[in-house]
């Protein structure tokens, strides 16, 4: 009780900032990774910005501790390769279903068809992850399992956190204003919020849940969990499953609903896939995200937060794969 309270409402909030920031649709993911729209990129780094500035605050003057994201070998041909090949999934994943893990959440709580599928196969690859996850290591000791001595920017620069820290928020602000300037071909009013105002919630929701659960957001350990139930409930185990990630994914869910509910949302037609596409892409979007050790919100907003450098590979593998894919894709 003492963790399923905190993360419920933990999940409320990041559920209401994904649902009023707009990102939850479909064609606004699309439109990015076709370079049609820079509206998720804004909303995106401006949470990133005032999240580096809340973890900041949280490990300098506070008690607790949100520490970086290590990198993820497999032992394949670098010591980031699992990162390169989980984010280019995910982004493979968002080409395909104009989704992500916490997103589809939100697209479900809204009535969304396809996210049902989405869902479903995001539950598949979770479960495949679970069963092969391990086997797929490289045996020897070439590079399995090998970790880097500097995890944050500020360690392999070698520079103080706070000249790391003033450095990304400077370079954020720089390419929230230049992408801004660029124009978009969405039509920006018929959105709830800005994508600045939308970046900000985010970001509040990343505060409550420092300050409820002192852990930065993340939301692919629930599919896991999830898969993992499944499992061992077929395999008639005793069940051990801690729940909490669980139980944030039902708070992001709730948080999307009583939005919707309060407020007058974008209305969209439900995103124009098959099942066997929808299925497809949650399966790499989820199978990606635990092979990188995390996905859009557990990299994006909180492990570039942190400065990880493995974040960094991670998120730029994850939005060349999709922009990429999303291209081929739409010339097929």
């Amino acid at each position: 009780m003492a963790t399923i309270v905190p993360s419920f409402f933990n999940g409320c909030f990041f559920g209401a900032a994904l649902t009023a920031s707009s990102i939850y649709l479909p064609s606004v993911i699309l439109s990015q990774l076709s370079l049609t729209s820079t509206y998720v990129l804004r909303c995106f780094l401006t949470a990133s910005a005032c999240s580096t500035v809340i973890v900041y605050f949280t490990n300098h003057f506070t008690e607790v501790r949100l520490p970086p994201r290590t990198n993820t070998s497999y032992g394949w041909f670098s010591t980031y390769d699992a990162n390169i090949v989980g984010g280019l999934l995910q982004g493979i994943g968002m080409a395909l279903t104009g989704a992500s893990p916490g997103i589809a959440l939100v697209q479900l709580a809204l009535g969304m068809r396809m996210a049902w599928w989405v869902v479903m196969g995001g539950i598949l690859g979770a479960l495949a992850f679970v069963l092969f996850g391990n086997k797929i290591r490289r045996s020897g000791n070439m590079v399995d399992g090998k970790t880097v001595a500097h995890h944050t920017v500020q360690q392999l620069l070698e520079i103080k956190d706070e000249m790391a820290v003033l450095g990304y928020e400077i370079m954020l602000v720089g390419v929230i204003g230049v992408v801004g300037g660029l124009g978009s071909s969405q039509n920006q009013k018929a959105f709830q919020v800005g994508p600045v105002a939308g970046g900000l919630m985010i970001g509040v929701a990343q505060a409550v849940s420092v300050l409820l659960s002192r852990r930065t957001l993340g939301i692919s350990t629930a599919y896991v969990e999830i898969a993992t139930l499944f499992y061992q409930s077929f395999r008639s185990r005793e069940i051990s499953v801690p729940y909490s990630n669980i139980v944030f994914a039902v708070g992001i869910t709730t948080g999307a609903w009583v939005t919707s509910q309060r407020t007058s949302l974008v209305s969209e037609a439900d995103v124009d896939i098959s099942v066997p596409t929808a299925l497809l892409g949650g399966v790499c979007t989820i199978f990606g995200a635990r092979l990188a050790g995390g996905c859009t919100s557990g990299h994006g907003i909180s492990g570039m937060s942190t400065l990880s450098v493995s974040s960094f590979v991670t998120m730029a593998a994850m939005f060349a794969g999709g922009v990429v894919f999303k291209h081929v894709w739409d010339m097929s």
